[in-house]
């Protein structure tokens, strides 16, 4: 047996342990490059706590612009058919314009509740800070978001509206109407959590950089007289931060002191509207909710997907790796056979 003829299989068990060696490596650098990712927040929204100040509602040039309100009929669906409002100024009568109240609009965090008594002798609401007092059929009908839904009684939390990078999502359960001594909860979702029938979750834009936003959802009335019936609100204007509150890219976080659940103020955070003419301190009834009272007092992000994000960097490293690896393994190759080559000749 020639020196040859002993090297050959030495060379060759050490060059299939460097092939296996390297496969290994590159096959796990390309699992890296491929799967490698770390574990985060998916998407994260962020509570706005202010004021959402309105755009009234108008007809002019036969089309609808700023806050307005629809009813669907029992019958229809998210598209209609809607219900004719006789008091409506508009030429298509479905459109109900809806002005701002006298707090500007909706408070994100705070709740605006009806006053005492809710209604006048002739059954006309009074409430009217969120939208001014609308006709609706000769009486005046009005918005209101209550710690206690004035329909079902139960107790609820305040609107909770979410900026997801510009996209909002929101808890409108305490939002509602009075109209003709009645109520009737327009949330969404309902008191108890539920979306029955036509009721569909708030959804809507929020331009950080502006503070321009859109709102929309559905309600369908449960019980009474307009059992069935499906109000479809559509809110749009500008955001106003709370004082307090700072503003940044992906929307509004607390960082003033913690608020008050207890009493009527708000620990010095005053959800206002234009930051021109907001109040320095909240009323006793702008009572704001215990969850409210964490937005305004932390900064707080809430998860609301988890999963699994790529990593640039990691990705980048471990493709590099792979190339590498494999680079290696080809020179490798080579360089075995030449050996083998050299040994047998």
């Amino acid at each position: 047996m020639t020196h040859s003829q002993v090297a050959t299989p030495a060379i060759e068990s050490s060059h299939r342990i460097r092939v296996i060696v390297l496969s290994a490596v590159a096959a796990f650098s390309l699992l890296l490059a491929a799967f490698w990712v770390a574990p985060s927040a998916h998407a994260a929204a962020t509570p706005l706590v202010g004021t959402f100040k309105l755009r009234g509602g108008s007809c002019s040039g036969g089309h609808i612009s700023g806050t307005y309100l629809r009813m669907i009929l029992p019958s229809g669906g998210p598209s209609g058919p809607y219900m004719s409002n006789s008091d409506s100024k508009c030429s298509d009568q479905s459109f109900t314009p809806l002005q701002p109240g006298t707090d500007g609009g909706l408070f994100g965090g705070s709740y605006q509740p009806n006053p005492s008594p809710a209604f006048d002798s002739a059954g006309n609401a009074r409430s009217g800070r969120v939208t001014s007092p609308a006709r609706f059929y000769g009486t005046g009908f009005a918005t209101s978001t209550n710690s206690v839904d004035p329909q079902t009684k139960t107790r609820v939390s305040a609107p909770r509206i979410l900026n997801n990078g510009g996209a909002l999502s929101a808890d409108l359960r305490a939002f509602s109407v009075s109209w003709n001594k009645q109520y009737f909860n327009q949330g969404s979702p309902k008191p108890n959590g539920s979306f029955p029938g036509n009721t569909r979750a708030a959804t809507g834009t929020y331009n950080a950089s502006t503070g321009a936003f859109t709102l929309n959802w559905t309600s369908q009335v449960v019980g009474g007289p307009f059992d069935k019936f499906t109000g479809q609100w559509h809110l749009e204007g500008q955001f106003f931060p709370a004082k307090g509150t700072s503003t940044g890219g992906s929307g509004t976080t607390g960082t003033g002191g913690a608020a008050g659940t207890s009493g009527g103020t708000s620990g010095g955070v005053t959800p206002g509207a234009d930051p021109s003419t907001a109040p320095d301190g909240t009323t006793a009834d702008q009572t704001t909710a215990t969850g409210a009272a964490a937005q305004a007092g932390t900064t707080k992000t809430i998860v609301t997907k988890d999963g699994w994000k790529a990593s640039p960097v990691v990705i980048g490293l471990a493709a590099g790796i792979a190339v590498l690896g494999f680079g290696a393994l080809i020179a490798l190759q080579l360089l075995g056979r030449r050996r083998e080559e050299e040994a047998t000749a």
